[in-house]
């Protein structure tokens, strides 16, 4: 399919090139010398009247500025002319746009002519939505109102869209009056947009399919969901982490307006929404590394640096200490805590956002997290992922400051998932206020997937058991301190390797690592109507139910006492008199737990009176409470949202459209070698 996909592009730029703007129409126009207005940087900045903007620009290299830049759009007829020449302030370029039409779309670009001659067109930098030959796939099927792409203009590559006089969205009381779980206390539903949604419901791989989704989630008790990338990234179908602009929402989600109902949602039931943000690296498709390009011209970019100064980079590199990067860093936090009303982030590889000398991170950090989350939204979340060499040094510096750190402690889960107990299976990195720890997140892979092919005992062999263990990992999990996360389908034992696609469940390919997965709810699966999922993710919504809406406020101070030990069999958790975990961890043998004394309650058993001692099944999981609260309780955890797709008695709806075809429970359409959805978007 990225064949395929690549090929379409590479024909789109090939087709468009024939038509670049004409540069004789401009060749004697000189550029006039004149100061931005206050203000003024790089960026979009509409006027208050609705009918006029002010475009600026940065273009230069580390030597020199350019020699000219027009602007090449719909307010242009697509042709360079004298009239929309950008007046020249040092290394920015600027224009004011008047008498447009209010709540009118338009489209553009930057053409640039640099110091040495070469010509570039460029999207802009600050764009807060983005149009791409690609449209006619995926984005326009899932936002019929995006304007179609200028075919045959002169456009290359990625364009922007603006609108003068945009209507503002009308947020609900429970956004505007959102009050933010604690910090030290979430529980977090990490998730990718295009996996969790792909299916029958019309809506796969898109913002409305999550809308569909809430439910579930909600049930689930967790307080937040953190996205993977939405900011502008390559191609349709992608992981995010490979950003080309960070102001625009990716358009193959959904619309400006759907995301926003999205986050008007999670709010209106109690839960944050939090957004993985991609600083440390851009693709060749950003503006400003289009403008001097990956390669020899790097070396002239401001913008990025040649080489890393750091571990793990990716792409290209930005170098934080360059002012006008740093600031646009600063500006696009501002802007999706006040625009899209947002809760926080969790900034990938943070410890590469350095300038072009290591070890400058931190600073940088404080930085972004002084001036653009806290200047404008101080109890926003800004969770960091803070790996390398220098991370037991800074990672401490950071929390102290309020920053959290992601805690990877998912190899001690899947230890205990597989029935090791052994050196390394402790979950005590997981008891920290400041860190975010997890059994799985995207990167790592599944706990059952592990247990299924390396389990002790008959783990390997016996579902019922395997799956027993779920809660046990997700209850010594979320009900430790601090802060922690579920990645989608933990909670009903999701077990197919993370180096698998959706047609190779059964691979261990590394290059499918960021490929769509095998549907839970495909037709067969049947995960949502099985006895054991349905009863880990009852336990699970139960526990972490318990610390998000039961007993909050006692899970905001810290244990009373522990045990959680690398190789441990029995492992316990204290909560005062308030609540008292225990889990038997082993494979074979029972384990006898003693209650503490005064008054407890078996929650997890309809909360009945509880005395004395208990004898734990191997896997087997208990939670006491010293009061009488009840457990949520759940009829159908399937509803609607998941319920697979049956193939029609009649297919006479898809009659001249090609070959129906049912894979991995979704109904498509074969035509040649193309597979599209039966609602014409292709997928292949």
């Amino acid at each position: 399919m990225r064949k395929l996909f690549l090929s379409v592009i590479v024909l789109c730029v090939l087709a468009m090139s024939a038509y670049a703007a004409n540069w004789n129409d401009v060749k004697d126009v000189t550029p006039i010398e004149k100061a931005r207005p206050a203000g003024v940087t790089n960026g979009i900045y509409y006027g208050a009247d609705g009918t006029s903007v002010t475009l600026c620009t940065y273009a230069a290299s580390k030597t020199q500025s350019a020699k000219r830049v027009f602007l090449l759009g719909d307010m242009t007829d697509w042709k360079l002319s004298a009239d929309y020449q950008l007046y020249k302030d040092g290394n920015y370029f600027w224009i004011t746009l008047t008498g447009l039409e209010s709540g009118k779309e338009y489209r553009y670009q930057y053409a640039i002519e640099r110091a040495d001659g070469v010509k570039k067109q460029i999207s802009d930098l600050y764009s807060e939505k983005v149009l791409h030959p690609d449209d006619q796939y995926e984005p326009k099927t899932v936002d019929p109102t995006l304007l179609d792409y200028p075919v045959n203009k002169g456009a290359d590559g990625y364009v922007t869209v603006i609108q003068p006089g945009k209507p503002k969205y009308e947020w609900s009381e429970a956004t505007l009056n959102f009050k933010r779980p604690n910090k030290n206390n979430l529980v977090i539903y990490e998730l990718w947009i295009y996996d969790y949604t792909t299916g029958s419901n019309g809506y796969g791989g898109s913002l409305k399919g999550l809308m569909k989704r809430l439910d579930y989630i909600q049930n689930l008790g967790v307080n937040a969901i953190e996205l993977m990338p939405i900011c502008e990234f390559d191609g349709n179908y992608n992981w995010g982490y490979s950003p080309n602009h960070y102001f625009a929402p990716d358009r193959a989600y959904g619309s400006e307006e759907m995301y926003k109902e999205f986050i008007d949602e999670c709010h209106k039931r109690g839960m944050a929404v939090i957004l993985d943000m991609v600083f440390n690296h851009a693709t060749g498709l950003n503006p400003m590394n289009k403008l001097y390009p990956y390669g020899t011209e790097l070396a002239n970019n401001p913008w990025f640096n040649v080489t890393a100064p750091h571990s793990d980079n990716v792409y290209e590199d930005w170098n934080h200490g360059f002012e006008p990067a740093h600031e646009m860093f600063i500006r696009a936090l501002k802007y999706w805590l006040t625009e899209y009303k947002v809760d926080g982030f969790r900034l990938d590889l943070s410890h590469g956002l350095c300038s072009d000398k290591p070890n400058t991170s931190v600073g940088n950090l404080k930085d972004y997290y002084d001036k653009g989350v806290k200047a404008v939204s101080p109890d926003a979340y800004m969770i960091l992922e803070h790996w390398g060499g220098n991370m037991g040094i800074e990672r401490p510096q950071l929390v102290s400051y309020g920053m959290q750190c992601w805690n990877n402690t998912s190899n001690a889960y899947c230890q205990t998932a597989m029935g090791w107990l052994k050196e390394g299976d402790g979950f005590g990195d997981a008891n920290k206020d400041g860190y975010v720890s997890y059994c799985e997140s995207h990167d790592e892979e599944r706990m059952q997937y592990k247990c299924k092919k390396y389990g002790n005992g008959d783990l390997q062999t016996n579902t019922a058991a395997r799956l027993g263990r779920i809660a046990e990992n997700v209850a010594f999990n979320v009900l430790l301190n601090g802060s922690h996360m579920l990645w989608m389908w933990e909670e009903i034992g999701y077990d197919f390797s993370i180096n698998c696609d959706i047609d190779h469940p059964n691979a261990e390919n590394e290059s499918y690592r960021c490929s769509k997965k095998p549907r839970p709810d495909a037709i067969g699966r049947n995960y949502f109507s099985n006895k054991d999922r349905v009863a880990a993710f009852t336990k699970c919504a139960q526990v972490i139910t318990l610390r998000t809406q039961l007993m909050p406020s006692v899970f905001e101070g810290n244990p009373t006492s522990v045990v959680v030990g690398s190789g441990a069999k029995l492992r316990k958790i204290q909560w005062g008199s308030n609540v008292f975990v225990a889990a038997n961890f082993d494979v074979t043998g029972n384990q006898a737990v003693t209650l503490p004394s005064g008054t407890w309650y078996d929650y997890l058993n309809g909360a009945t009176p509880a005395y004395g001692t208990y004898t734990l099944a191997p896997g087997e999981l208990k939670v006491f409470t010293g009061t009488q609260v009840a457990p949520p309780t759940f009829t159908n955890i399937n509803k609607r949202d998941h319920t697979p797709i049956e193939l029609p008695t009649s297919d006479s709806s898809l009659k001249g459209r090609g070959e129906k075809i049912l894979k991995d429970g979704q109904l498509l359409i074969r035509r040649g070698d193309n597979i599209y959805t039966v609602t014409g978007a292709r997928v292949q």
